[in-house]
């Protein structure tokens, strides 16, 4: 496999820190982790500007990943890195840009680093409760994922009963994404011998189950999916692509109520009246 420079020309950004759950964790995101990616497309300007006003939001510096735009994708580099699949450019695109990641973060010895899709949209209080789960991770075994979001995602009964904060549960999405250094490595070691035949999230999936890297949840998600809550158009999932941003938004509170709210309710009387073993 062709491998990938871990010089990267990104792009620097930091907003004032002053949201109010600052106060309460004593500690910024900067703090718990050794860099901040956000994974971009150059002309996506839209989506720039809002994930700009994110960080700033939470004081959060970051770094753009801007290579590997899927206009720009180097022939050669795509044949060296891909199987025989029907994933299109943009996805290939994203798989890149998560590689590069990973490689660059591998050069600098980053112990911990936080990835962010261009779309994300962080709770509130994401400083404090995300101080929390850093805070947890400190106490894992290395080789670990940390995802962030799933608010609108289908689970298994036992997360609704676990106190958290972390679940384990392959993920789902990668909209905002936590992992150490040991899954970096085993990733980067994994592709050196297997071409890439998914996109960025089940690779990740697929990749951490082979090289037995655990992955968590979080048992109250902090960050969601402009495109599923009808910020933006979504740019890769072809199911929300064939619908309008109104049904979309509809959708995402629905899944919301029957996946999450409602769920939860069910599986608890299960549990109390001894249908769900604790």
């Amino acid at each position: 496999m062709k491998i990938l420079s871990s010089s990267l020309p990104f792009t620097e950004v930091d907003g004032p820190i002053s949201p109010s759950d600052l106060a309460l964790s004593g500690q910024t995101v900067n703090d718990r982790v050794d860099a901040v990616y956000v994974l971009c497309v150059k002309s996506f300007t839209n989506r720039i500007t809002h994930i700009k006003s994110e960080m700033a939001k939470h004081g959060i510096v970051f770094q753009f990943m801007f290579d590997h735009d899927a206009d720009e994708l180097d022939n050669d580099l795509v044949r060296a890195t891909f199987g025989l699949s029907d994933m299109k450019t943009a996805h290939q695109s994203l798989v890149l840009k998560n590689i590069q990641i990973w490689r660059d973060a591998v050069s600098r010895g980053y112990r911990r680093i936080l990835v962010f899709e261009d779309d994300a949209l962080l709770s509130k209080d994401f400083i404090e409760r995300f101080n929390d789960v850093m805070t947890a991770a400190d106490r894992l075994a290395e080789g670990w994922l940390i995802f962030l979001g799933g608010m609108d995602t289908k689970v298994p009964d036992h997360y609704f009963l676990a106190p958290g904060p972390l679940v384990e549960l392959p993920i789902a999405t990668a909209e905002g994404c936590v992992y150490d250094l040991a899954a970096m490595v085993r990733r980067l070691d994994w592709l050196a011998l297997n071409p890439v035949t998914l996109p960025a999230d089940h690779l990740m999936r697929h990749i951490d189950r082979e090289q037995k890297t655990r992955q968590y949840w979080m048992r109250q998600p902090i960050v969601e999916q402009g495109s599923v809550l009808g910020i933006f158009d979504s740019a890769l999932d072809g199911h929300r692509q064939k619908h309008s941003r109104r049904y979309n938004i509809l959708r995402n509170q629905w899944n919301k109520f029957q996946r999450r709210r409602a769920r939860e309710w069910l599986v608890r009387l299960k549990a109390i009246f001894g249908s769900i073993p604790h």
